[in-house]
């Protein structure tokens, strides 16, 4: 239900508005068999029941604009909730995220906040309304009320007959409406070459059979769900304005009810089939949406799955692995393993793949062949696992046009103390002291120098405290002093755990390692 993606008080709140906001129709209908009573019983006054009324009806106005005011917070609640969910899934999720393309954020939302959330929203207060309309009107007259609630039910029986055509329709109409909006994005990229072969009438006629069969689905889906509708509407008001009236009019005129009670329950009444009815619409407005409420649910239950828990870390194996890009086989028969604390390089000619291995380690990529453990868990192309052991330092640092701040935190709540330690660390105290956390780094770090710029990614590194480092690469760029320099950051750290790849390593650097693992002596390349 959508009202999980609200704040529970919120929701309670919600709930109590909509309960007093019901009560307004038995107030009126009150007042009504109070006024038709008065004809036959001139006790009661006029007058007193006028000025109650107008009271009673002050209050209810001003209750349906609180009740109002909170609807739409409620509603921009959920919308944000759901889009604060989805976009977290879209960049966090290293799975094929196809299913939230840009149809969904540009359409299915929309289509879910106004045939889902709010349909939700409505279904419950028409829920409420109804509640509070049998009640009161049971004080009336109780055989009167059984007939007029027993009637009340027939919508159910032809939203049942419809509500499985509604869905299959409402899918049907979200496949061609995603096939629609990436047709437009291919357009977009490819019209120019279109016009180049002089071929612009095929591109057009593309678009227009994709349109037309968006649109084609859409008038189904709406022929349906209309066709629901109209039925509902007319089956209820047909039984509703002859036998329930006609035994009403018969407890009168034998004296077991007044004229007045009969104006009460008949117009308590429309609050028995109209909520009914209402909800019975809002059914099928939310089962129209069903396929892109699934979306969100997906992403929400992956989501919950996520964990920033801080990990441990014993042993990381990598046995008989082998790896490839596309069709292109780089390497098979890799073994080796990696324990805490180790420093490791990794050396091999171009071409071997060393960065893209480096991504098989963080998840991104996946081993082809053999096994990937880290600490008896087999995380072979499991991202959402895998990359939670691991930092990197890149052979280009991937800097933002943003603070040093920003950079070493990404944004990050972080203690005051936890940065400036990171920054002594990573050797950054003489710039920090020189241009300030606050100071911008220009498009690529061009206002910095290489040296500056590895160590704003050291410092992240050390910020995010992951198990094991990786540096892909991450002095080739720099000057042998700098490069050695930046090797000792990395690599004195006694408890820290270093995987590097390289093959522009100086010998003084390469006795800072524990290991130096050459791939062309146990691992088999690919010809």
């Amino acid at each position: 239900m959508s009202l999980k993606y609200v704040k529970r008080t919120h929701s309670i709140i919600f709930i109590i508005l909509t309960i007093l906001r019901s009560l307004e129709v038995v107030f009126i209908a009150n007042i009504t068999q109070q006024l038709f009573n008065w004809v036959n019983d001139k006790k009661i006054s006029l007058i007193n029941l006028i000025i109650v009324a107008v009271i009673g009806l002050i209050i209810f106005w001003i209750i349906n604009l609180i009740y109002e005011w909170w609807y739409s917070r409620i509603i921009k609640e959920a919308d944000y909730n759901i889009k604060s969910i989805t976009t977290k899934y879209l960049i966090f999720s290293e799975k094929n995220t196809d299913f939230l393309d840009t149809s969904f954020f540009t359409n299915d939302l929309k289509q879910i906040e106004e045939r889902y959330i709010a349909a939700e929203l409505e279904i419950v207060t028409s829920a409420i309304q109804f509640l509070s309309a049998v009640i009161a009107a049971l004080f009336g007259s109780i055989p009167l009320t059984i007939i007029f609630l027993l009637v009340s039910f027939i919508p159910g029986i032809s939203q049942k007959f419809f509500g499985k055509i509604i869905e299959k329709k409402a899918e049907n109409w979200e496949k061609k409406n995603s096939i629609y909006t990436e047709r437009i994005k291919e357009t977009e990229k490819t019209t120019q070459v279109f016009k180049l072969y002089d071929q612009e009438n095929i591109l057009w006629k593309r678009i227009k059979k994709v349109s037309n069969d968006l649109e084609t689905s859409l008038q189904r889906l709406n022929f349906v769900r209309g066709t629901s509708n109209d039925t509902v509407s007319d089956l209820a008001y047909l039984f509703i304005t002859v036998l329930p009236i006609a035994v009403g009019v018969y407890l009168v005129s034998v004296g077991n009810i007044t004229f007045g009670t009969l104006i009460m329950v008949s117009q308590l009444s429309n609050n028995f089939i109209n909520p009914l009815v209402n909800i019975t619409m809002y059914l099928n407005d939310r089962r129209s949406s069903k396929p892109m409420w699934s979306k969100v649910i997906v992403a929400t239950k992956l989501i919950e799955k996520q964990h920033s828990s801080k990990l441990s870390f014993k042993e990381l194996n990598v046995k008989n692995a082998s790896l490839k890009v596309g069709n292109k086989k780089l390497f098979s028969n890799l073994s080796f393993n990696i324990k805490s604390g180790e420093k490791v390089l990794i050396v091999a000619p171009s071409g071997w793949g060393k960065s893209t291995f480096l991504k098989a380690l963080i998840g991104q990529v996946k081993i082809n062949g053999g096994t990937y453990v880290i600490d008896n868990e087999e995380l072979n192309g499991n991202f959402n696992k895998a990359h939670s052991y691991f930092s990197m330092i890149n052979q280009e640092p991937k800097l933002l046009n943003d603070t040093i701040l920003f950079n070493i935190t990404l944004g990050k709540n972080i203690s005051r103390n936890e940065i400036n330690s990171a920054i002594d660390k990573a050797g950054l105290k003489d710039l920090i002291k020189e241009r300030g956390l606050d100071y911008v780094i220009n498009k690529s770090g061009e206002n910095l120098s290489g040296g500056q710029k590895q160590r704003i990614e050291i410092a992240r590194a050390i910020i995010f405290k992951r198990p094991i480092m990786l540096a892909d690469e991450a002095t080739s760029s720099l000057d042998e002093r700098t490069s050695l320099n930046i090797h000792k950051l990395i690599l004195l750290n006694k408890t820290a755990t270093v995987i590097e790849v390289g093959h522009h390593i100086s010998e003084e650097e390469k006795l800072l390692f524990n290991r130096v693992i050459n791939l062309e002596n146990i691992a088999d390349k690919a010809i």
